[in-house]
């Protein structure tokens, strides 16, 4: 019994003898993200009628078509970068042709577009877009990890 005390009281001496101590050490590393050679520019333009908005007065029509114009911009960009999705729907009896209808939604995250231009033309509101996909692409590689050290040196 007593030995087994014993034994028990060198090892707990043993184990905090051998408590590892921590070593910082402070690294530096230079990155360069791999991007393509070239820029490229998606555009997307958006439309918006002004009288038929909703409200009582020619400004509160205006900007509502404003923010239409603009909605419907950003709504042509998501489709040019990332399509549509189209579900289709046929019915045939007796081997003629019944109803047919085609459903199609959009869906995507648009971050970085800039507005080029909003103007009025005829009673219509006009949003221009543009969206530098090189610019996601360098978002995307910083928060990815789509790049190579160049340099890394401890200090």
């Amino acid at each position: 019994m007593v030995k087994n005390a014993f034994i028990l009281l060198v090892l707990a001496v043993l184990l905090t003898a051998c408590e590892s101590s921590r070593i910082n050490v402070n690294k530096h590393s230079e990155w360069q993200y791999i991007l393509p050679e070239e820029d490229y520019v998606v555009t997307a333009t958006g439309y918006a009628p002004i009288q038929t908005q909703l409200g009582q007065d020619k400004s509160t029509k205006m900007i509502k078509a404003i923010k239409a114009s603009k909605l419907d911009a950003y709504r042509e960009l998501t489709e040019k970068v990332y399509g549509h999705k189209l579900t289709g729907d046929t019915r045939i009896a007796d081997l003629v042709l019944g109803n047919e209808s085609i459903k199609t939604s959009v869906r995507g995250v648009i971050k970085g577009a800039r507005i080029v231009k909003t103007y009025q033309l005829d009673g219509i509101y006009v949003t221009e877009l543009e969206l530098n996909l090189r610019d996601i692409y360098r978002i995307g590689a910083f928060t990815n990890g789509q790049s190579k050290a160049i340099k890394a040196r401890y200090l």
